[in-house]
C-alpha cells in the first residue's frame, strides 16, 4: 500500500469512528440558555447634620437580597488618611414623600462588610442615614448598596 493509500485508509477509518461517537438523542427536551443577573451596586453619598439624616431610593428588578454597607464617614476636622469611628444609624424600608419610612435598621460604623441584609421583591425602595445622636458636626458618609 503506498503512502497515500494508507492516509486515506487512516482518513476514512477515523472519520467512521467520528461518526458513529455522532449518535443522536432519543430526548425530545430542549436547554433554554439560563440568564444570570449580576448584582447592582450602587454608591450614595452625602452628609449629615447633628440629629438629621439622608435618604437615597432605589429600585430592585428580581427579587433578592439587598446588603447595605456604611462604607465611610469623614469629617472635616479628621487628620487626612484617618478613618473616624463615628456610629450612624442605617436603615432600609420605603419611600414616602421626601423621606424613608424604615423596616430594619441598624447602629453602625464604617466597615467592609453589609450588617443590614434584606430580602426584597421587586420595586422601589430606600436607604436612610440619620445621627444617632452622637454627632457633634456634619460628616460626609458613603453608603454601599448592592441589589439585583
Amino acid at each position: 500500500m503506498t503512502a497515500r493509500k494508507a492516509f486515506v485508509a487512516l482518513l476514512l477509518s477515523s472519520m467512521a469512528v467520528s461518526f458513529a461517537a455522532c449518535g443522536g438523542s432519543n430526548s425530545t427536551t430542549s436547554t433554554a440558555p439560563t440568564v444570570s443577573v449580576n448584582p447592582t451596586p450602587e454608591i450614595f453619598e452625602g452628609k449629615v447634620d447633628p440629629g438629621g439624616s439622608a435618604f437615597y431610593s432605589f429600585t430592585v428588578t428580581q427579587t433578592g437580597n439587598v446588603d447595605v454597607m456604611l462604607a465611610s464617614v469623614s469629617t472635616s476636622t479628621a487628620p487626612s488618611g484617618t478613618a473616624p469611628a463615628i456610629p450612624l444609624g442605617i436603615g432600609l424600608g420605603t419611600p414616602i414623600g421626601t423621606d424613608c419610612s424604615v423596616t430594619s435598621s441598624i447602629n453602625t460604623s464604617a466597615a467592609l462588610t453589609s450588617p443590614l441584609v434584606g430580602n426584597m421583591t421587586p420595586g422601589i425602595y430606600c436607604v436612610r442615614v440619620y445621627d444617632i445622636g452622637q454627632l457633634r458636626s456634619t460628616v460626609n458618609f458613603a453608603i454601599r448598596i448592592v441589589h439585583t
